[in-house]
């Protein structure tokens, strides 16, 4: 409980249910900083509040509400509130690789540049149409496949054809094995089922006798 002191002039010895004596101008206990213009509202030494033995500020008869000091009074300052720092945010994650589709291309080679009539060994000539071929795929990156398909025209039996396709498309077969020892090469032959142009007319057969060969690899230079 604080005191009351009528009269501020001077600070004298106190008796406050004990022997206890203050000396002029001095803060006993816990100092207590009395604000500059506070000192009509408690009792003080230079800038502190006098406390008794009971540990209560000494007020003057003076005080009021207005002037109070909440250290007097059992209220601590409340503590600074600390700025929370925000918590770093979440690395975005990796972009997912763009899957690339595998490309697919299909070379044309005319069955006159391979094969003689009726034949299906590559002929002298078909030197310079297999090396204008491997050629042409030294733009794809990493072949991964070559299928190879033999087509005849309608001239005579279709078993006939459909065999003649075979023997073309595995002779083609052997060499691009041989060129490309890490690729899947394939062939098949598909006779004279699947003709690119008439069969009446001598033009429309040379077109239909070809080899196709379909390369998919995963990526090609422009």
């Amino acid at each position: 409980m604080n005191r009351n002191i009528g009269t501020v002039s001077s600070i004298a010895a106190l008796l406050l249910g004990s022997s206890v004596v203050f000396a002029d101008g001095v803060a006993l206990d816990r100092t207590i900083e009395v604000p500059a213009g506070d000192d009509l509202g408690y009792v003080n030494g230079e800038g502190n509040a006098i406390k008794t033995g009971l540990n209560d500020c000494l007020q003057t008869g003076l005080h009021a509400d207005g002037t109070q000091i909440d250290a007097c009074e059992g209220i601590e300052d409340a503590p600074e509130e600390v700025a929370e720092v925000p918590a770093a945010p979440e690395p975005a994650p990796a972009p997912e690789p763009v899957k690339k589709e595998p490309i697919v291309t299909t070379a044309t080679l005319g069955g006159e540049a391979l094969f003689d009539n009726n034949s299906d060994q590559l002929n002298s000539a078909s030197e310079q149409a297999m090396a204008d071929l491997v050629n042409q795929l030294e733009k794809f990156q990493e072949i991964s496949a070559i299928s190879v398909i033999g087509h005849t025209d309608a001239t005579g039996e279709a078993s006939y054809n459909q065999g003649l396709s075979e023997r073309r498309a595995a002779s083609v077969e052997a060499f691009l094995k041989a060129a490309y020892p890490d690729a899947d090469v394939s062939s098949s032959g598909m006779g004279e089922d699947s003709p690119v142009a008439t069969n009446s007319s001598r033009e429309g057969r040379q077109l239909n006798r070809r080899v196709e060969v379909q390369v998919t690899a995963k990526s090609v230079t422009e």
